[in-house]
């Protein structure tokens, strides 16, 4: 039996920014078959259906979607393009280390509902913002093809920020709250939302399970069945996360991340970042390119 077809993420020509907007026909016209088999996703997307109408399958479940209506599929989610394509459609991807620069974004990534609503929930009436969302996705595309500058990712953020938060406007209130709240996508979500405001407290997944009233084995169950991974690694990368944002946002030493995120000694942080990652600390501060 073939394994799943993972699918990269797909940087902008001369690019490394991990944030890519195209028109769905040029994206068809690039990546051919591939979209229409089904893929998992390695990043998050937003397909905003500009006129017509088709059908596009999250996690198997085939869905309708049609004009003013924005398409939400989640990293590790499983997408698939169905034929024939009668609609037009911008295609908008990013990665979450793109997104949370900052404890803003940062708070808002891990507590939106927008990346834990189930497939039947995932597409959106944007009709409301239909005109705003169209014309910030194609600033972001317009930005994407200008030349490289010092500034160039802040304001790709800022946009993509902006899309978000009308986004999660979009979302109807009253069919999100009949969402089972054991539904193992929600419980993803408030695990990781936890952690994001105890991450200076805690890494150990059985305090969390105590705090969300549920056990561990649950909690494993429901990363491995959503995410494919476990609630202890998930919480190392959003480690890793952290220190990155701080090595290239904050001004602050190596001595006081460790600190912060609860490393006995900085020698500690170090060793694990690297096996992380392969590179030291300062390693990867000095490698970044601005």
């Amino acid at each position: 039996m073939d394994k799943l077809i993972i699918e990269q993420f797909h940087h902008r020509q001369n690019s490394g920014l991990y944030i890519n907007c195209n028109d769905l026909s040029d994206l068809i016209q690039e990546r051919k078959q591939t979209l229409f088999d089904a893929h998992k996703l390695s990043f998050f997307c937003i397909e905003l259906v500009l006129n017509g109408q088709g059908k596009y399958s999250v996690d198997f479940n085939v869905l309708d979607i049609k004009q003013k209506q924005a398409l939400i599929v989640s990293k590790n989610q499983i997408g698939q393009f169905h034929k024939p394509i009668d609609y037009d459609s911008k295609v908008l991807i990013f990665t979450e280390d793109f997104f949370c620069i900052d404890e803003l974004h940062f708070q808002f990534f891990y507590t939106t509902s927008l990346f834990s609503l189930s497939s039947e929930l995932a597409v959106l009436n944007v009709e409301k913002h239909f005109n705003e969302l169209a014309l910030l996705f194609d600033l972001i595309k317009r930005e994407l093809d200008k030349k490289e500058y010092k500034k160039k990712q802040q304001v790709l953020n800022n946009y993509l920020f902006n899309v978000l938060l009308l986004l999660e406007d979009s979302i109807d209130q009253t069919e999100l709250a009949k969402l089972n709240i054991l539904n193992e996508r929600y419980l993803v979500s408030s695990f990781k939302a936890l952690v994001n405001k105890k991450l200076d407290k805690s890494i150990c997944v059985k305090d969390y399970a105590l705090e969300l009233n549920t056990s561990v084995r649950t909690i494993q169950y429901a990363f491995k069945k959503v995410e494919n991974t476990t609630p202890y690694d998930w919480i190392c990368e959003r480690i890793i996360m952290e220190i990155k944002r701080c090595l290239l946002y904050k001004n602050v030493t190596i001595n006081e991340i460790a600190n912060f995120l609860g490393f006995k000694e900085p020698n500690h942080l170090t060793v694990f970042f690297k096996k992380k990652t392969g590179m030291t600390p300062v390693g990867f501060k000095n490698s970044f390119k601005y």
